[in-house]
């Protein structure tokens, strides 16, 4: 059947359009509307007879071309923006009259509302703006929407809240909450809708506000993670919550928000791990650098000095060792809080490494250094409780200045560093500074090269070894040698064991150099003995590297099997001052060597600060006069009666006493008259090689 044949078809059609669920409504060539349906009149909140007449523009910020399709604006009766789809058919008159348009509204404000925002938000994310521009954005978006009401975006950090967008909003008001507690100011709770007046949290804020903002809507933005990372407040000219659509947009609108705020937080963060020490939250070298090259500079136009304090920690791995990595850390916390707190406003200070930190101090002479100097120490020597009982911490520094020590940051930091280690070595671990200075350098340079020379000598082996008698002066005969190592370089000469020793525990050579020392002279012990020599012991000197290493004990043994010997064929010195700070680590390797009947001596003992009780606890057999007290013996009644007192000692434990450096007939008479048995020094005999050390034996030997 033609539709035109249909009855009562103009009035069906009539009804049709009058009930449709799509807002429709037609216009004039003029465009103005000549008809709405009902629920065009509910979409934009007018009677459907109130709009006809009305020009179409008036309404609609933009309309489709005939038999076309448009996004738009659309204003509703209560003020409020929403977005919509239009689309347009032409209707054509049989009259000859001019032509009609009907159109279709569908509103999609929440789709486009995320792809404007979204859009915006992506776009000014790629060119890096900062997350306050973005946030302001999407309140001034929910504004066009909402024109009754005033966006706010408050970033929570730290548990505290910041204000990052409010542009329709009072400055005082935001600045009063910049800075709030979580919890104490608006925007700390969670979703929340009601009257401004009647919440306590805005008693003390209200009045910052204007006056016909009466109500609130609070939504939480949060992270991927659930974490409160901020809020989206809004602000309205009504008492009413938030409709179902009103609180939709501002749910888009808070997700959107929470990727652009995890973005900045995961940018900080990057930027925080880049430039910042985790630890200690100081500027790290790269920012270091960066706040170096830019006060050089400064100092460089305004012809002013600046001087660069590097700082070490004495004893730190101790502290580490004895007490643990967490208050390890928890001092250099402690350390990083006071130099900040020490320093000027213009100041820096930052992490050089584990335990060593370095200060900028712009516009200072050495007179002005020296000043700052005083001030930085007295905060580093402070007491720190560690472990409940005080501690008193101590720093090695050495100081640069620009320019006279050099233009760049590199050359003022490395001159710096060589200062501070200058420092330990005057302060021994005790704190202390030097400035710089050109002779320092050349001792620098001396010993990298004397470090580069110490390790070709031990790859290609060209060390040596004497041996020293230790001599039963009672008996007359042979107790035993101690291994002494010896080098002789091409170029430099006899350079000395005071030298080259504690350069290799400075540059990690020690544990190598011990277990070749350990090596050679069980190798020459073995061969004495195949050669018919009666030599019944070595003695080896071993770091404090070496006995902190937990493989010391099966490296000992493997090299004693190796070469048919026993652990009774050796004794291993340790230095007092070693021993005293040995950590339970160190204390178990002496265990194990004992175990194993090695014997342990407690070399130049008296130079330190033994403890009896804690010696008595050790698993020493020998102790060894030093020989500061050996040397003055026939001068002095002091070491006469130190000398006597450590003999005492060892025989109260059970140990053997060792008196040695005797140089002298008189030393000796001296000694052997306090009850002294076992002697060593130049008297006796000097060091020997090998060969000399088998043919003074011999000679004795004879001689008996």
């Amino acid at each position: 059947m033609p539709i035109r044949s249909i009855p009562d078809l103009p009035r069906m059609l009539s009804e049709a359009l009058e009930h449709a669920e799509t807002a429709l409504c037609i216009n004039d060539d003029g465009q103005r509307l000549l008809y709405c349906n009902r629920a065009f009149g509910r979409l934009l909140g007018h009677a459907p007879e109130s709009l006809v007449g009305r020009p179409f523009d008036e309404l609609v910020d933009a309309q489709p071309a005939a038999n076309g399709r448009v996004e738009a604006l659309v204003r509703c009766h209560d003020g409020r923006r929403i977005w919509c789809g239009i689309a347009s058919t032409g209707l054509n008159r049989a009259t000859g009259e001019p032509d009609l348009q009907l159109l279709a509204l569908t509103e999609i404000t929440q789709s486009k509302i995320h792809e404007v925002l979204l859009d915006r938000l992506l776009e000014g994310m790629a060119r890096d703006e900062p997350p306050e521009h973005l946030m302001e954005a999407a309140c001034l978006e929910i504004e066009r929407l909402l024109p009754r009401t005033s966006a706010s975006v408050l970033r929570v950090n730290a548990g505290r809240l910041h204000p990052l967008a409010g542009p329709s909003l009072p400055p005082a008001y935001l600045q009063a909450l910049d800075g709030l507690p979580l919890g104490d100011g608006p925007g700390s709770e969670g979703a929340w809708a009601g009257e401004v007046e009647r919440h306590p949290l805005w008693s003390a804020y209200r009045h910052l506000l204007p006056p016909e903002l009466r109500s609130c809507s609070i939504t939480p933005i949060r992270s991927s993670a659930g974490q409160l990372i901020g809020s989206f407040v809004c602000y309205g000219r009504g008492e009413q919550a938030p409709c179902a659509t009103q609180q939709c947009l501002l749910d888009i609108c808070t997700h959107l928000c929470a990727l652009v705020l995890e973005r900045d937080q995961a940018r900080t963060r990057i930027h925080q791990l880049a430039y910042y020490d985790d630890l200690t939250g100081l500027p790290n070298r790269h920012l270091l650098q960066n706040l170096a090259s830019a006060e050089l500079a400064g100092a460089a136009e305004r012809r002013q000095g600046l001087a660069v304090l590097y700082i070490g920690l004495d004893r730190f791995r101790q502290i580490n060792d004895s007490f643990g990595r967490p208050s390890g850390d928890e001092l250099l916390r402690t350390i990083a809080r006071r130099l900040r707190q020490a320093c000027r406003d213009e100041d820096h200070v930052g992490r050089q490494a584990n335990d060593e930190f370095v200060v900028l101090l712009p516009g200072c002479d050495r007179a002005a250094a020296s000043v700052h100097l005083a001030r930085l120490k007295a905060a580093l020597d402070a007491p720190w409780r560690v472990a409940g009982a005080p501690h008193n911490p101590s720093a090695s520094i050495g100081i640069s200045l620009f320019p006279e020590d050099g233009e760049d940051f590199q050359s003022l930091l490395r001159h710096a560093a060589m200062a501070m280690n200058q420092a330990k070595g005057k302060g021994k671990g005790r704190g202390g500074h030097v400035f710089f200075s050109e002779e320092l350098e050349r001792l620098a340079q001396e010993r990298v090269a004397l470090e580069s020379a110490l390790r070709e000598a031990l790859a290609r082996q060209r060390l040596h070894l004497n041996y020293q008698p230790l001599v039963d002066i009672r008996a007359g005969r042979l107790r035993g040698a101690e291994v002494l190592a010896r080098w002789h370089h091409p170029q430099l000469g006899n350079i000395s064991p005071e030298r080259f020793i504690p350069l290799s525990e400075e540059c990690g050579l020690s544990i190598e150099l011990g277990r070749w020392v350990l090596r050679e002279a069980c190798r020459q012990l073995a061969e004495w003995r195949h050669a018919g020599l009666q030599v019944p012991e070595i003695s080896v000197n071993l770091s404090a590297g070496d006995f902190q290493d937990p493989q010391l004990p099966v490296a000992v043994l493997r090299t004693l099997e190796e070469h048919g010997l026993h652990g009774t064929d050796l004794t291993l010195e340790i230095t007092e001052s070693a021993l005293m700070e040995a950590d339970s680590d160190t204390l178990g390797v002496l265990d194990q060597l004992h175990e194993l009947g090695i014997r342990l001596a407690l070399d130049d003992f008296g130079t330190g600060y033994s403890s009896l009780a804690r010696l008595n606890r050790l698993p020493v057999q020998e102790l060894k006069l030093d020989r500061s007290f050996v040397r003055d013996l026939e001068s002095n009644s002091t070491s006469r009666t130190l000398s006597d007192a450590v003999l005492n000692i060892g025989r109260s434990l059970g140990m053997t006493v060792v008196a040695e450096g005797i140089e002298n007939p008189e030393q000796l008479r001296i000694l052997e008259a306090q009850g002294y048995t076992v002697a060593q020094g130049y008297l006796l005999s000097p060091p020997l090689p090998a060969e000399g050390f088998a043919a003074w034996l011999k000679a004795r030997q004879l001689a008996g």
